[in-house]
């Protein structure tokens, strides 16, 4: 299904690439903005991230994704030369590979993992009827570099830059609960919040390295992000461990996150 805020949304942020904003910032230029993998419109839970990784772009080796292996459209695959040159029916291909993400060729090594702790939500990234889960980031650009080898200014500068999208997108859906995948992204995520937004709370039970690291949960309603009314409230979770990146993340500690982030969900999802 077609979303005209969304739609409006892509042809803004095509706008941007067209005028080199975010390239100059790190972004790959011939690389297609992401405003959600999967369809947000019919999603009640969220999982946010960054930004879109390197990899839905391109292979292990650094060669572009070409159709028909291709997860998100590109200036390749548009057979565009220039970002002011993909029209109208371009702007609606970006929308459809985001839309279908999770239907085409997702990259699964990062995303299933992820899916399984929202398992108690009924909700799932994967499912063709039924309770449906998107993921946003907070950058809707890859970048050729990873988020830790970006300068501090840069970072800012693209979180600023990608936060009307990550607000667009919540507008135009079911969402209702959104999670928030590792320290950094609250960390970042709670610098577009009111001070205090999220309460921050430690969780014995998820520390990790028989209690060298210390496991974190916070929680919060949101209805504004960078300013921008959402238009209604919404639960935010978070937890400190990156379930994909952190060293010795267990089975364990991953199961009692997902019990965690079931059991303060319930109430939402009612």
């Amino acid at each position: 299904m077609s979303s005209p805020l969304l739609l409006k949304e892509i042809g803004r942020l095509i706008t941007l690439l067209s005028r080199g904003d975010p390239i100059t910032l790190g972004a790959i230029p011939w690389a297609s903005p992401v405003v959600s993998f999967g369809d947000p419109t019919n999603s009640t839970v969220a999982t946010l991230g960054l930004n879109p990784s390197n990899l839905e772009f391109v292979d292990n080796a650094g060669n572009q994704l070409l159709a028909p292996h291709n997860r998100f459209e590109s200036l390749n695959t548009l057979q565009a030369r220039r970002w002011s040159d993909v029209a109208v029916l371009g702007i609606q291909r970006v929308w459809d590979a985001c839309q279908d993400y999770f239907f085409r060729n997702p990259y699964d090594q990062w995303f299933r993992r992820l899916d399984k702790l929202l398992v108690g939500t009924g909700a799932s990234y994967y499912n063709y009827i039924g309770a449906r889960a998107c993921h946003l980031d907070l950058v809707p650009f890859a970048t050729a570099e990873k988020w830790s080898a970006i300068g501090t200014a840069q970072r800012a500068a693209l979180v600023e830059l990608g936060a009307p999208s990550l607000v667009q997108a919540i507008r135009a859906s079911n969402i209702r609960i959104l999670v928030l995948n590792g320290s950094t992204v609250v960390k970042e995520f709670s610098r577009l919040l009111d001070p205090n937004a999220l309460d921050r709370r430690e969780m014995p039970s998820w520390a990790l390295q028989r209690g060298r690291v210390a496991g974190f949960a916070h929680v919060g309603h949101v209805s504004r992000v960078a300013g921008a009314a959402l238009g209604r409230e919404i639960l935010v979770l978070g937890y400190n461990h990156n379930i994909q990146s952190s060293f010795g993340v267990t089975r364990e500690a991953v199961s009692r996150m997902s019990a965690w982030i079931s059991s303060v969900s319930k109430e939402a999802l009612a």
